[in-house]
């Protein structure tokens, strides 16, 4: 009889060598991400291949000086803060925006490709504190992520980069890093006339990012400033995980003190989207703002290692301020509030995401923001009643309605006190 950890044997080439390594089963990889080897082998089959296929392994053997470009790209760590890793990343290849430009991944990508795509670029860092603005690696870092266009660098390391992929549920992916001794741009950063106003007058932070967003700049420039310690009064750096959530936060904060001004939407609506492994369905009900998320992780998914699946909710009524703290409310949150203010309109919002077991290594959630405005970007499916919405909604998801919605304020909301069962009769 096959044991649960059954495996089979393939072959991985590394470099001039090759090594038999022995390849667990999906699930496995699922629950362990690359980082807590509960296969029992002693470094994961995953991240070797990615090792090698990034192409640039046995050209960074040796490598101390490196040139090439940034997306432009940085990334700031939150371990051991106020002392964090700072740096910024280099993209190995012709094509430098791709690799940080998760508007152009959705729908064409697929995990494999994103994770590999990440995997060949180089984290060149330096543990600075994070007011070391006057710093010569910060002044150069700052320069790299204002700029709107690739930025040529030079990095001297202290010693070759090394191998570190992991996965995160809110930041992309990055492959190789490396301590620097200096950071260099060797090409001039193309930085718009207002975020340099912006930078140099001292405005706080979140005035900034509202003003950016209402002039055209997508968040993940705004994500990127605010990250780098170029906005705010008391300037410092932010660590990506937080500048990611924040960003989200503030500019939904702004759109919402608009929508809960305008008249309710005058049906009921479902938008649905599905992508690396990710389901979402979207449900817009007339009524006063509110909104619900139900996140569902499918058994033998991330972090799921039972036979039910986990189920997460968090809600908030008009006053904004929801029942619980998660990035990925957040980056559901401001796509949904961007479609509202287009419209003129506000409403009652459930907006499901379900997580099926081929989401195997989480790549940012990145893909949680783009998933919605994809699924918001087409037409909605209409129905008569909220009734018929549920029925319709029950063929989008592997899991039981009953079960994903059990604990839902948002069907007590929609239908009085009711339960769904109740509801549903």
């Amino acid at each position: 009889m096959e044991s649960p950890n059954a495996t089979e044997d393939i072959f991985t080439n590394i470099g001039e060598s090759s090594l038999l390594v022995t390849r667990p089963k999906p699930y496995m990889c699922a629950r362990c991400k690359g980082s807590r080897r509960l296969c029992g082998l002693p470094a994961c089959h995953i991240l070797l291949r990615l090792k090698e296929q990034a192409g640039i392994f046995e050209k960074l053997k040796e490598a101390r000086d490196i040139a090439a470009p940034s997306p432009p790209s940085l990334l700031v760590g939150e371990k051991g803060y106020p002392y964090v890793r700072v740096g910024v990343n280099l993209a190995e290849g012709d094509n430098a925006p791709l690799f940080e430009d998760p508007g152009s991944w959705w729908g064409r990508l697929g995990l494999l490709d994103i994770i590999k795509l990440r995997a060949s670029m180089i984290y060149s860092y330096r543990v600075l504190r994070v007011r070391s603005a006057s710093n010569r690696i910060a002044e150069a870092v700052q320069e790299a992520a204002m700029s709107i266009r690739p930025v040529e660098s030079e990095v001297f390391l202290s010693r070759p980069p090394v191998f570190t992929m992991r996965f995160d549920p809110l930041v992309k992916p990055v492959g190789f890093s490396a301590e620097v001794k200096k950071i260099s741009l060797t090409s001039n950063p193309v930085i718009p006339r207002r975020v340099d106003s912006l930078v140099t007058d001292r405005v706080k932070a979140r005035e900034a990012l509202i003003e950016l967003y209402s002039r055209g700049f997508d968040v993940y420039y705004l994500q990127r400033l605010l990250s780098s310690g170029a906005l705010g009064v008391d300037k410092k750096f932010v660590p990506t995980r937080w500048s990611i959530t924040a960003v989200d936060r503030a500019i939904g904060d702004y759109l919402l003190s608009k929508v809960k001004t305008f008249p309710e939407i005058s049906g009921v609506e479902v938008y649905t989207s599905s992508y690396i492994g990710n389901n979402y369905v979207l449900l817009f009900l007339p009524g006063p703002w509110f909104m619900e998320m139900v996140e569902i992780w499918l058994p033998n998914s991330v972090w799921v290692p039972g036979a039910e699946p986990y189920t997460t909710l968090i809600h908030e009524y008009s006053d904004g301020r929801p029942s619980g703290q998660d990035g990925g409310y957040d980056a559901i949150r401001l796509p949904v509030l961007e479609n509202l203010y287009k419209r003129g309109r506000q409403a009652r919002v459930l907006a499901i995401r379900e997580v099926t077991p081929e989401y195997f290594a989480p790549v940012g959630n990145w893909q949680i923001r783009e998933s919605v405005r994809a699924a918001l970007g087409r037409p909605p499916e209409r129905y008569e009643s909220l009734r018929e919405a549920l029925e319709a909604i029950k063929t989008r998801l592997k899991t039981p309605l009953e079960v994903a919605l059990r604990r839902s304020t948002f069907i007590n909301v929609a239908t009085r006190q009711k339960t769904l069962m109740e509801f549903l009769g």
